[in-house]
């Protein structure tokens, strides 16, 4: 009964009351202690795998754990991609890496370095980093310049010690273009598996991080002999052999995702790490000490216009545009002007073109007009000697055909007559001759190219004159010179340019007054190796005028004359690709030297 009361009594209930509250309060304590272990998300670039990089790496997370009570920390081994994309989802507060990675991260994202790690590798502890070109022993390359056609492999583009510290010294060196880097294969992690194909032969050439070759071979993995690096050098001291410079070490460092309190913790207990530690021996180092300036990793990515702060001209382009519009508001119009003005000189120029044109047909129109014009003239001219050369043949058949009349009526028998016949015969094909060179002279045709001798047009032009030249006692000659050959000539214009030449001669003979000189014309033909050469010399008067004013259209000393036969001799010529030049004599008279480029035609 009594303790029945004093169960129900306030005072009872007073004390029930405050066991409660401190039980309450028990457990809110007990879950506070459990949210005291912090967790922490670190990243590191795993180049010669996952397996590896936990084995390096984990023993340092084991020491943070020990020297910062209370803190967990979870290692995520990534390749260069996987890497970026965690920083871009913010996955993680820490960051162990390479230099060229944390350098190109710090330049996008919020980083802050808090410790370099420290390695024996050479007598600047705090740089290890750089690239080893490796081959076989028995392969024919060696130096770097000569692996311009080898199969060459990296782990990644990115990756620093791995390739870019190598391209950055082949540029240096400007030892190949843009196409060699093209050709470089990119295989991904691990860096161990790019040894193994150079030794299998799988690839000619492996670029992989400095001491990854003897850190293999110190765990048993490979055989150095049968490898060698090129251009291998030992920089300040390096123990292993290297393709390039040193450049810093790896750097651990804290996202903004972690607080600077444990930035801080974190920094000084990697600093208090002693070199003998099992977490510095797990990753190869001999401690860790301040962080490293990375300004010659900065000055790499530069070189290669690969710098994450460095602009593309595109957005060069548009600042520019954003500080100067109004410059570039009038650069626009101006441009557009040009191009107004471009497009009506175009529509100008075009209908110039169709103008010259139409004159340029014209007056070949009228210069046909003019060179058949002229050879009519040249034969009416020459009318007494056509008339000679005509008469020739027709007073041959005469006689034959009065001949044979004879004989008839003195009862021969026909069949002796056939010799006679054929001579008649011979006599109208030679008459029919000359009249069709007189007709494709005198005729109006275009001019026409065929193969034939030069002497064939040389000797026709003479036949045509030499009455006339031996009426009026001017001697004349040719003369042949050189293995004869056939070319492609304008037989039409040749010849009409051989008159006039000869016509000419003949009158400059007919106006010397030296009566002591036995007028004479000399034609010359010499062929060349790939021309033709043809003289026209005389011993008259000689020129009255200079060479350029003799062949100025309309020119002449003739009360009668057109003045266009040398200026269409030229033009002949010149069609031939051919030279047409006039010379005095000394002391008297004129030669005219024609020469013909020709191709041969074989007789």
């Amino acid at each position: 009964m009594n303790n029945y009361l004093l169960r129900s009594s306030p005072f009872f209930c007073i004390k029930a009351l405050a066991i409660a509250l401190v039980s309450m309060c028990c457990l809110c304590s007990c879950k506070a202690q459990a949210r005291i272990v912090q967790h922490y998300d670190v990243g590191v670039l795993a180049l010669r795998g996952d397996n590896h990089a936990n084995k390096a790496w984990r023993p340092t997370l084991d020491w943070l754990e020990q020297e910062i009570p209370g803190v967990t920390f979870e290692l995520h081994p990534y390749n260069f991609d996987e890497l970026d994309d965690a920083f871009r989802h913010n996955q993680l507060d820490f960051l162990l890496t390479s230099p060229g990675q944390a350098t190109k991260i710090a330049r996008q994202h919020q980083l802050n370095w808090l410790a370099t790690q420290r390695t024996g590798y050479s007598k600047k502890t705090s740089r290890s980093i750089a690239s080893v070109v490796v081959v076989r022993e028995s392969s024919h390359f060696t130096s770097l310049k000569d692996i311009e056609q080898a199969r060459v492999a990296a782990v990644s583009e990115k990756a620093f010690g791995g390739f870019i510290a190598l391209r950055y010294e082949l540029d240096k060196l400007d030892y190949f273009n843009a196409s060699f880097y093209k050709k470089i294969k990119f295989t991904g992690p691990p860096t161990d598996q790019l040894i193994y194909d150079v030794i299998d032969n799988n690839i000619d050439v492996a670029v992989v991080p400095a001491c990854t070759l003897e850190n293999m071979a110190k765990e048993g993995l490979v055989d150095t002999t049968s490898v060698r690096v090129l251009d291998v050098r030992y920089p300040d001291g390096s123990v292993c052999g290297v393709s390039t410079p040193l450049y810093p070490n790896w750097t651990f460092t804290k996202t903004d995702r972690a607080t600077n309190e444990i930035g801080k913790k974190v920094a000084q207990a990697l600093l208090a790490m002693p070199e003998d530690a099992l977490a510095a021996k797990s990753a190869n180092n001999i401690g860790w000490t301040l962080p490293e300036s990375p300004v010659d990793v900065d000055n790499v990515f530069k070189h290669l216009d690969m710098h994450p702060l460095q602009q593309t001209w595109q957005e060069s382009f548009y600042k520019w545009l954003d500080r100067n519009e109004f410059l570039a508001f009038s650069t626009v119009l101006i441009l557009i002007l040009l191009n107004v003005y471009h497009l009506w000189v175009e529509y100008h120029f075009k209908r110039s073109k169709q103008e010259l044109e139409r004159t340029l047909f014209a007056l070949k129109e009228k210069n046909a007009v003019l060179e058949h014009v002229q050879r009519t003239m040249i034969v009416g001219e020459l009318g007494s000697s056509i008339a000679h050369e005509i008469n020739q043949p027709l007073s041959s058949i005469k006689n034959y055909s009065e001949g044979v009349q004879r004989r008839i009526e003195q009862g021969m028998d026909p069949k002796d007559l056939t010799p006679i016949l054929g001579k008649i015969q011979q006599q109208v094909g030679a008459a029919s001759d000359i009249i069709q060179r007189l007709r494709s002279l005198i005729k109006r045709t275009p001019t026409a190219r065929v193969v034939c001798r030069p002497v064939d047009f040389i000797s026709d032009s003479i036949h045509l004159v030499e009455y006339d030249f031996r009426a009026l006692n001017i001697g004349l000659e040719l003369s042949v010179d050189g293995e004869p050959f056939k070319g492609e000539f304008d037989v039409i214009g040749m010849q009409q340019v051989m008159l006039n030449l000869l016509k000419n001669a003949k009158e400059a003979c007919l106006a010397s007054m030296d009566v002591e000189v036995i007028p004479m014309v000399h034609v010359e033909l010499l062929y060349g190796t790939n021309e033709i050469i043809i003289k026209v010399e005389d011993n008259g008067i000689g020129l009255e005028a200079s060479e350029e004013e003799v062949q100025q259209a309309f020119y002449t000393t003739k009360s009668d004359g057109l003045g266009l036969g040398l200026p269409i001799c030229r033009d002949v010529v010149e069609a031939h690709h051919g030279q047409f030049m006039i010379q005095p004599n000394r002391p008297r008279g004129c030669q005219v030297t024609i020469v013909i480029p020709v191709t041969r035609s074989q007789e």
